[in-house]
């Protein structure tokens, strides 16, 4: 279908529908299998242990020490207060149980993407909605988002950015707006894109009034101001990030660790991204096809990291990967685009691919979930062998190191946590040193030392 001049997410009329319609799948049917597929997404964490991470051990330790309604703490309620009510009410409940925290991630993921499909058959097919949100869901490069508990208020967010971009393309402007700024309350990264999405939607879409379309942009631009205030969002000369790991992220080393693969997807989405925006730009604009997909991908990509601007992430993969929460939407759509252009004449050559990118990402996912199993395990059984080496009289000066291991990127252990971490792990809070650096660890008394791998070896029937 030509473009009508509608712009780039110009909604299908009801009459252009193809022939597989908005009833091709049926809804509950296509809902339960997005559950399944985030379930068995995250099988090689659930399989191989999951547990917990920084945050999660002072959150978790304030359960006994403050009580439930101060599990989180207030600094996160002056910082993101929809990421503290999150908070508040899951960690009271799913406590120190791993299990039923990935479960529950697992069930925000299906209800984002439940919504994403609904949102996605509005502008294409439900066979390329389909494709989209199926792609998102195996996508390694927001892993943390399914395994680590501290990220279920950004899914939460993820999850009402969604919601409130259906209802401003159903007219109702303010009442998305609104929606959108409690999803930015969860995580700042919202805000961006629902501004967005509200330009979008009523200069290209027409919907909504112009008074409609100033309240609701001030509800934003508002809630996004207030969140400004605080200085978490100041960026620090200690962060060492930079804007290369955003296209590494989405269309290389963050869908794989093998350097060689990366450079075959990077090559693959330099082509096909290309020749669509090529294509797009003489003409070819049709909703849902190859060229469309793959503009409103990286519109999406674009808009969902500009937030990290002038604090760009360090990494592609680990715990940074969480920065990815929206990007990591456009990154499917590119890519489903991506193999649009390149492939849509050949439905062989087109299924191949898609068999081949499975097994990368299957792949891909289970090597990332490993690093988050090393990461939680090694933590844990770092404690009990503190606790089996020394018994009740840790000493103080005690150091652990050389340095704190963090597979892939992923971190369960930091200083500030330590008290707590112990408190969770085993009952009761320890304090010693986890050195950080080579030079710490050289000018520490021999006496005094302790590795991770020592610890990690010990055993005992304390």
């Amino acid at each position: 279908m030509p473009d009508d001049g509608g712009g780039p997410i110009a909604r299908r009329r009801a009459t252009d529908r193809p022939p597989d319609g908005p009833g091709a799948f049926p809804l509950p049917l296509v809902v339960a299998g997005f559950g399944g597929l985030a379930l068995v997404r995250v099988l090689p964490y659930l399989l191989g242990g999951p547990g917990f991470f920084v945050d999660d051990w002072r959150n978790l330790a304030r359960l006994d020490t403050v009580g439930w309604l101060r599990s989180a703490e207030a600094s996160r309620f002056a910082s993101r207060p929809g990421a503290w009510a999150v908070e508040t009410v899951l960690y009271p409940v799913l406590r120190d149980h791993p299990v039923w925290w990935v479960i529950v991630l697992a069930a925000l993921a299906t209800a984002v993407a439940a919504v994403l499909y609904l949102l996605l058959c509005r502008f294409t097919t439900p066979v390329v909605a389909l494709a989209v949100v199926t792609l998102w869901l195996l996508l390694p490069n927001h892993t943390s988002l399914r395994t680590f508990a501290n990220t279920a208020p950004m899914t939460v967010g993820l999850l009402l950015l969604v919601v409130s971009i259906v209802l401003m393309d159903d007219g109702r402007l303010v009442l998305g707006a609104l929606v959108a700024a409690a999803g930015g309350l969860c995580y700042e990264v919202m805000l961006i894109p629902a501004l967005g999405a509200l330009v979008a939607i009523h200069l290209w879409r027409g919907e909504g009034t112009r008074r409609a379309a100033s309240r609701a942009a001030g509800v934003v631009v508002v809630t996004g101001l207030l969140m400004l205030i605080h200085p978490t969002y100041r960026p620090g000369s200690a962060h060492r990030g930079s804007p290369a790991v955003i296209p590494a992220a989405h269309f290389a080393s963050g869908l794989t660790p093998d350097p060689t693969i990366a450079r075959i997807l990077a090559a693959t989405s330099v082509l096909g991204i290309g020749l669509g925006v090529a294509r797009y730009a003489k003409g070819d604009r049709e909703v849902g096809g190859g060229p469309w997909l793959i503009v409103c991908g990286l519109a999406t990509i674009a808009l969902g990291v500009a937030a990290f601007a002038l604090k760009w992430p360090t990494e592609v993969r680990g715990q940074a990967d969480r920065s990815f929460v929206v990007s990591s939407v456009g990154a499917a759509l590119a890519w489903v685009g991506i193999a649009r252009v390149l492939l849509e004449r050949s439905r062989g050559a087109l299924g191949a691919a898609a068999l081949a990118l499975l097994v990368v990402l299957a792949s891909a996912n289970a090597t990332y979930q490993r690093d988050w199993v090393e990461s939680a395990q090694g933590a844990r059984q770092m404690l009990e062998g503190v606790q089996c080496r020394f018994g009740d009289e840790v000493p103080v000066d005690l150091g652990v190191g050389p340095q704190v291991p963090s597979p892939g990127g992923v971190r369960s252990l930091h200083q500030f946590f330590l008290a707590d971490a112990s408190r969770v792990t085993l009952g009761r809070p320890l304090t010693f040193d986890l050195v950080e650096t080579e030079e710490a660890w050289r000018d520490r008394p021999a006496n005094r030392q302790l590795t991770w791998d020592e610890l990690i070896a010990t055993r005992c029937d304390r």
